[in-house]
């Protein structure tokens, strides 16, 4: 081979070389440039931070979900549209006790909406829907909140899918495709997202050689703690409900005209069973005598406890709209508890046994809770009859 030759193939593997080194080169910075659009750029924004809270909700990573919204935000406006007509339209009260109403749930706003935050971190953590303790446990407030809870949707809503997010400087805005489980009713939820930066760590840059070559790189700043967007407010939960309640509306008040005679019947039996309960415990001493307890042992064994069976009965055979599945279910425990509590009470008289009779009055307690929160409910049914119809 002539030195001419030689000298040509060896440019020519020179350039192929080069070639090969420019091609690598293209690789990395496209792949690097790839890495930083991820997670300087992607991940900090509003659609990356809703995809990332959908995927947290599904998967039950409670963290993820909490870091993407402010639950303490989203309940205190929603509140305000929850409450906004509760008293409005109930004929019963006067304007001055609608007020002092009114105003009273302005007063606790803090305390009611504090303890639906623990009600969703719970159910966050568990997928379980518990009340809150506290002052807001019972009705030492005056007020029943799983009633409260149910006029709110949130136990029977489910997500189906995120729909779309736009970006407007700090702001964005998302909407999600949810639908109410009782009625089926869909519905576009929109939220509002504001962008709260988080800690990165930066990558400064400078002048690198690569191959032979020298390049000047940029500094970047990584943010691998995820997306700096939460979810701040529900832009229309009121129109929500609006959608949703007048049909959940019409269901409880046809399954309460449905179960209105069996419900008036068996009210007028059982006010004649407790005056004849009475009767039979009647005693100048204050105690019973060993026939009496015999006595009323069989009088709740072979009348009251049948009767609270047969009315149970005559319930379940109504059948129930989805919208009143909350009522129905109500007095279906009722019933049940009821029924413990009277077998609690037989064991106590007979057995002479103080426990069953503390469990017995125990019963008889959460018994009363359940049948005024039944009231409650047929009552607000009433005073939803007077409500405008929407467009």
């Amino acid at each position: 081979m002539d030195d001419y030759t030689w000298r040509k193939r060896l440019a020519a593997r020179r350039r192929r070389r080069q070639r090969e080194r420019l091609f690598l080169l293209t690789v990395l910075v496209m792949a690097f440039t790839a890495v930083f659009l991820y997670f300087s750029v992607y991940t900090k924004t509003p659609e990356y931070a809703m995809r990332e809270m959908v995927a947290a909700y599904k998967s039950g990573d409670a963290n993820t979900f909490r870091r993407h919204v402010d639950l303490s935000a989203i309940t205190l406006a929603a509140y305000d549209d929850l409450t906004s007509d509760l008293f409005k339209y109930d004929t019963q009260l006067t304007d001055r006790e609608r007020s002092l109403f009114e105003n009273f749930y302005v007063l606790i706003r803090r305390q009611m909406c504090n303890g639906a935050v623990k009600v969703l971190d719970t159910y966050i953590d568990t997928r379980e829907w518990t009340l809150p303790g506290g002052i807001l446990k019972g009705r030492q407030l005056g007020i029943d909140y799983d009633l409260l809870l149910d006029r709110s949707l949130i136990r029977h809503t489910s997500f189906v899918d995120l729909e779309n997010v736009e970006h407007n400087g700090e702001e964005a805005t998302a909407t999600f495709t949810i639908v109410e489980d009782y009625s089926q009713t869909p519905f576009t939820l929109k939220v509002t997202l504001k962008d709260l930066a988080s800690d990165g760590f930066n990558i400064g840059g400078g002048e690198f050689e690569i191959f032979g070559k020298k390049m000047k790189l940029p500094g970047f700043t990584f943010n691998l703690g995820g997306s700096d967007w939460k979810v701040v407010r529900v832009e229309n939960y009121r129109g929500y409900l609006d959608a949703v309640s007048p049909i959940l509306r019409k269901n409880l008040a046809d399954y309460i005209d449905a179960t209105e005679e069996i419900i008036f019947r068996y009210n007028q039996a059982f006010a004649a069973e407790q005056n004849n309960f009475i009767a039979l415990q009647r005693s100048p001493y204050g105690i019973m005598f060993a026939n009496q307890r015999v006595e009323v042992s069989n009088y709740i064994t072979n009348t009251v406890i049948p009767s609270l069976e047969n009315r149970q009965a005559e319930l379940d055979e109504v059948p129930v709209p989805e919208g009143a599945q909350f009522l129905a279910n109500l007095r279906k425990e009722s019933t049940r508890v009821t029924i413990l509590a009277w077998q609690s009470y037989i064991e106590g008289i007979t057995e002479n046994s103080a426990t069953a009779l503390d469990t017995a009055e125990s019963l008889h307690k959460q018994e009363l809770v359940l049948d005024q929160r039944v009231e409650e409910i047929v009552h607000n049914s009433a005073v939803a009859k007077n409500l405008p119809e929407l467009p």
